[in-house]
């Protein structure tokens, strides 16, 4: 580590910044390791203030970890090349592929693309090798994300954890805001005005923001980029939060900064938005080293970012880090890293060991999808299905006894009674949540998937149902008998599809990509179900779009491991507001309910 006056060094143009890396390279070499390192800023003058920003984070540069591997995806000019060639032993060009040791790639956002990365980031996270990007959202972001691996953080610099998803109290040494003491905090001061060694923030998000209470860190760059939608500001609508207590990922000096939001990282092929509203570029722009970003749609929360804090003496990659710690919710990798692993770190985190299996069997499973309704925290006492679900989870726990399980005739009608009992119930639920989408009874995913544990054994790849590239199919398996099992059925491409208790029917669903407000979204949804009955199917929509769905719910009924098609029609008022939306289609069998979650963007109002 060596101390100097100005870590780094706006370059204007092209040629310029190619003479400056083979003079600071040179320099580096004879051991003169007071060059300050070139950035080739050209006309970004946005760029030019992370500069600045990062003149009191790296008051001394160090000597950056060199990996085993690198790769380059796209046209990188010889002289960026030249710049990042220090950080791995070997490089070579195209397509990255699986091996040993950790991985450095290189490349523009544009080049980033879940089709390239993704069988090997998947092998990676099977085999816990790190892989590192160097990117931004141009050559000159891509510069300065290769030059502030040089720098050395301050010794005195704070860790922050700010959380909008934990209520616990949490005694640490850290700087720390929860839900609780969120809404009395100038987090836009306090995130913005220190010079901090870590930041995490875990909130609600997407690709351009995450929620903070009243505060939200936002993804908006001043830079343009490429016409794709985006979100409510976009069309000049203004932000749907506070704009005074906006927190612009760029603006936060700290060497680490996790954006624990869901889709916060979406590659190039995996994102709906503009670059200029992508919170992982914004903050690629900033002065952090080192980016740590979700994939996609996630339920990390309060273990993660505990483990997190405790590994403040250990280094490696961040983003493997919190991977290993999510292996028991779902089984392929969530966050990717951008940056090598920071100054602010020792050595590397071993990974989260593994949580056991359970198995259950039928007659469980229909006790436990009632009794985990059930549940302390569920659903309210006063919820209007409680009622029914005690009578058949009664049922069930004390009519399932030999004397009647062991003879045909007193089975069949036990069985044929319990059964009734749920499908009358099956109708209650889909009226409830065509009703009341906020109904607790939605959430069975998360509640459910927070107590239970995922094994590698039950877990597989299969085409997405939506976008057909490859998915994870994964059984979650409860830790008490009272917890259902639960299938979830994730793309890296388009999040968190489906999540189906388990002998849930399938669903399938097709719709136009994009609608405009005002106008009407026609939904053709397909349900199999494994055994012959009636299927109660809906459809909803968030509560924003203000919309009219016919039929509120469709009464199916099938035979055993048949397919039958509906048609929904959602009538968009004409103030929905423009960006990325889902709609969610759910079917309910012996109490076992499935959903699948599709995207489509609203665009403003047809001009007449």
């Amino acid at each position: 580590m060596t101390g100097l006056q100005s870590a780094f060094r706006a370059v204007a143009s092209a040629t310029d910044f190619e003479r400056a890396v083979a003079e600071f390279q040179a320099a580096w070499s004879e051991g003169r390791c007071e060059a300050a390192v070139p950035v080739w800023v050209g006309e970004r003058s946005d760029l030019g203030a992370a500069l600045d920003l990062a003149a009191e984070l790296y008051p001394a540069l160090r000597q950056p970890p060199r990996h085993a591997a690198g790769v380059v995806l796209g046209d990188v000019p010889a002289a960026v090349r030249s710049f990042a060639r220090p950080l791995a032993w070997q490089w070579t060009d195209g397509e990255p592929s699986a091996g040993d040791g950790s991985l450095v790639v290189l490349g523009c956002y544009t080049d980033l693309r879940m089709e390239v990365l993704g069988p090997v980031l998947v092998d990676a996270y099977r085999r816990d090798r790190d892989v590192f990007l160097l990117t931004g959202r141009d050559l000159n972001s891509l510069t300065w994300m290769i030059a502030k691996q040089y720098g050395e953080v301050a010794a005195g610099g704070e860790t922050g954890l700010f959380t909008d998803l934990d209520t616990e109290p949490v005694s640490t040494w850290a700087t720390y805001y929860d839900s609780r003491t969120l809404g009395g905090a100038d987090l836009t001061r306090i995130a913005a005005e220190r010079v901090w060694k870590r930041v995490m923030v875990s909130g609600h998000g997407t690709e351009d923001s995450i929620n903070l209470g009243a505060h939200t860190v936002c993804g908006r760059s001043p830079v343009a980029g490429p016409e794709r939608p985006g979100p409510t500001c976009a069309y000049g609508r203004g932000c749907y939060k506070p704009e005074d207590k906006l927190l612009p990922a760029h603006r936060v000096r700290t060497a680490e900064l996790v954006l624990g939001g869901c889709d916060s990282g979406a590659l190039a092929d995996l994102a709906s938005y503009s670059p200029r509203y992508q919170l992982l570029l914004n903050a690629v722009d900033g002065p952090a080293q080192t980016v740590v970003a979700a994939l996609s749609m996630h339920q990390s929360a309060r273990v993660e970012n505990l483990i997190w804090l405790d590994s403040a003496d250990r280094g490696g990659s961040t983003a493997r880090l919190l991977n290993a710690s999510l292996e028991t919710m779902h089984p392929y990798p969530t966050f990717i890293q951008v940056g090598l692993p920071s100054s602010a770190y020792g050595d590397p985190a071993p990974p989260a060991p593994a949580l056991e299996e359970e198995p259950a069997g039928l007659v469980r499973d229909l006790s436990s999808r009632a009794r985990g309704f059930l549940m302390t925290g569920m659903l309210p006492a006063a919820h209007p299905l409680r009622e029914g679900l005690e009578r058949v989870a009664e049922k069930a726990e004390t009519t399932a006894v030999r004397p009647i399980m062991g003879l045909v005739a007193e089975r069949s009608a036990f069985l044929r009674s319990l059964r009734d009992d749920a499908r009358s119930l099956d109708e209650a639920i889909a009226v409830r949540m065509a009703e009341r989408p906020d109904d607790g009874l939605a959430e069975f995913s998360r509640f459910f998937g927070d107590r239970s544990s995922v094994s590698p054994s039950d877990a597989t790849t299969v085409p997405c149902v939506l976008c057909g590239r490859t998915a994870w199919q994964y059984r979650r398996r409860g830790f008490s008998a009272r917890v259902p099992d639960t299938t979830a059925h994730v793309c890296l491409s388009c999040g968190p599809v489906g999540y189906t208790m388990d002998g849930g029917v399938r669903l399938d669903a097709n719709a136009a990509p994009t609608v405009f407000a005002g106008a009407t979204l026609r939904i053709e949804a397909t349900v199999e179900s494994v055994r012959p009955g009636p299927v109660p199917v809906g459809v909803t929509v968030p509560w924003s779009l203000h919309a009219q769905i016919s039929p509120a719910v469709h009464d199916v009924r099938l035979g055993g491991r048949e397919r039958q098609s509906i048609l929904f029609e959602v009538r968009l008022d004409p103030s929905a507001p423009p960006q990325e939306h889902h709609f969610t289609v759910f079917g309910v069998q012996d109490l076992a309910i499935s959903l699948l979650r599709c995207p489509f963007t609203v665009l403003p109002p047809e001009e007449a």
